[in-house]
């Protein structure tokens, strides 16, 4: 049997739709019914355990759903840290560096965001999380995480090239389910 690991993104925040890393935004109301809806019928008596991002747009609902005593927060879990465009709108950035924002989309390995996270460092925190968390569980578990964890996840899963991380769609409060 493999091992299912089920993947949550958070709702809509506060901040709206900007580079959101480290900012901890809260979540809308409609951000909350998003995850509500995107878990379905899922109880947490069908997880083993519950793994959040410390970040509150994911620690919230988490501490909110689960069972106190399946809850880990696990820190490796935040998003991707966008150094000095945390938390800025796309429009925002071009505006103040379009050269960098281009090099970035272009090719984000070697051009990570001012100040920002490399996605080498990115990639080794969430594949050091990932054999942990299967090295401790056999059930399945749910991540509440982020849009760009759920997209590296999934290359590292898949073992698929770190191009095809943006070709995911990875709407709010879409669950997303990966065996290995």
């Amino acid at each position: 049997m493999s091992q299912r690991i089920y993947l949550l993104r958070h709702g809509l925040t506060e901040a709206g739709q900007c580079y959101l890393g480290r900012t901890d935004a809260a979540l809308t109301e409609l951000g909350w019914q998003q995850m509500q809806q995107g878990l379905g019928d899922y109880q947490p008596a069908q997880f083993e355990a519950v793994i959040s991002s410390p970040l509150r747009r994911c620690a919230e609902f988490a501490q909110y759903w689960a069972a106190e005593d399946q809850l880990t927060i696990e820190p490796r879990l935040a998003e991707y840290d966008f150094g000095d465009w945390d938390g800025m709108t796309g429009q925002q950035v071009y505006d103040a560096a379009p050269r960098a924002l281009e090099n970035f989309w272009k090719d984000p390995w070697c051009y990570p965001p001012p100040q920002g996270e490399s996605l080498a460092l990115f990639f080794q925190r969430l594949s050091s999380a990932l054999e942990d968390i299967e090295a401790t569980y056999d059930g399945p578990v749910l991540l509440v995480c982020h849009g760009g964890v759920i997209r590296a996840i999934r290359c590292i899963m898949q073992r698929q090239p770190v191009a095809r991380m943006f070709n995911y769609d990875v709407s709010h409060g879409s669950l997303h389910l990966f065996r290995r």
